[in-house]
């Protein structure tokens, strides 16, 4: 691929991988008892000037040194409606902007990503715990296509809706805790379909406090070395304005379909008997047409 044309990769799906390091989201083997909940509110950072393409190699965006950084924070919360059917919900805000040296203006948005709504039924109790996850996303938009959205012309689009349904399992023995899951996510419009899946170790010595190594991916349902189509990221306008907008190097892949695997690990501490604070980092350490992310992120929980 010509350098001019190896362009950065902008993500439509980047609030799956932020959203993956909230510790309360649904999706966990158990549920909250009937009458019982969680509040956890979060916030973080991820960048990336490199991205994997097409054949698994990293390269860097391009020549420009461009960045782009993902600052995200929300609010999710879990409900027990009965003691084995929990009510879950998050509200994702993010910041995105692309930032150059030379030759790109800066380009940024800033807006909810999603409401999403769903619920976890624990279907199995024991030494292995297992539940089954369903969440509904909508976006804050209605504009049906992530290329042509005429309010954001530049990159990411409104969104699009998605679902996903997942398989959780997990197991306690003594200090240590196993948790895995797997899902099938659909998205609308035009990105394809994907399978999510995770893997956790982690270790509690002390009530209260405990750390964790944390594995996750994911798995196109096409092929992610073929991407629908590119296009142009520059500003709205004629073809000349884009192309003054853009530097003249022109094309922008958006990510409609990906593979990756990530690695992440973290750390909580109970407050007090309500309070909780965590904190977690995580890279990718692999993966076809998506960004070579990393990122911090902070959360604080509230049990009641």
């Amino acid at each position: 691929m010509n350098d001019r044309y190896r362009a950065f990769l902008v993500i439509p799906s980047l609030l799956l991988f932020l959203l993956m390091h909230a510790n309360l989201l649904g999706g966990e083997p158990v549920t909250k008892p009937r009458g019982r909940g969680s509040v956890f509110i979060y916030g973080g950072s991820a960048r990336a000037s490199r991205y994997y393409g097409i054949d698994g190699e990293l390269r860097h965006l391009d020549t420009s040194e461009t960045e782009l950084t993902a600052t995200t924070f929300g609010v999710t919360g879990n409900y027990g409606l009965t003691n084995d059917l929990q009510l879950d919900v998050e509200i994702p805000v993010g910041y995105f902007s692309i930032v150059s040296q030379s030759r790109f203006p800066k380009r940024s948005i800033f807006s909810p990503s999603y409401y999403g709504v769903g619920a976890t039924w624990q279907v199995l109790h024991g030494v292995v715990d297992a539940s089954v996850s369903s969440m509904v996303k909508i976006p804050p938009g209605f504009h049906n296509g992530i290329y042509d959205d005429p309010k954001h012309p530049s990159f990411l689009s409104d969104g699009y809706f998605q679902l996903l349904t997942a398989v959780n399992v997990g197991a306690t023995i003594n200090t240590l805790w196993l948790k895995g899951s797997v899902g099938y996510n659909y998205r609308d419009e035009e990105p394809l379909d994907e399978i999510v899946y995770s893997a956790e170790i982690g270790l509690s010595k002390v009530e209260g406090t405990g750390v964790f190594v944390l594995l996750n991916g994911v798995q196109s349902t096409g092929d992610a070395s073929q991407p629908l189509r590119p296009f142009y990221a520059g500003t709205s306008g004629s073809a000349a304005e884009q192309t003054i907008s853009d530097g003249g190097s022109g094309r922008f892949n958006t990510i409609d379909r990906e593979n990756y695997i990530g690695l992440g690990a973290g750390a909580y501490l109970g407050l007090t008997d309500h309070l909780v604070l965590s904190g977690k980092f995580s890279v990718r350490l692999a993966g076809v047409n998506t960004l070579a992310l990393s990122g911090a992120y902070m959360g604080l929980g509230y049990n009641f």
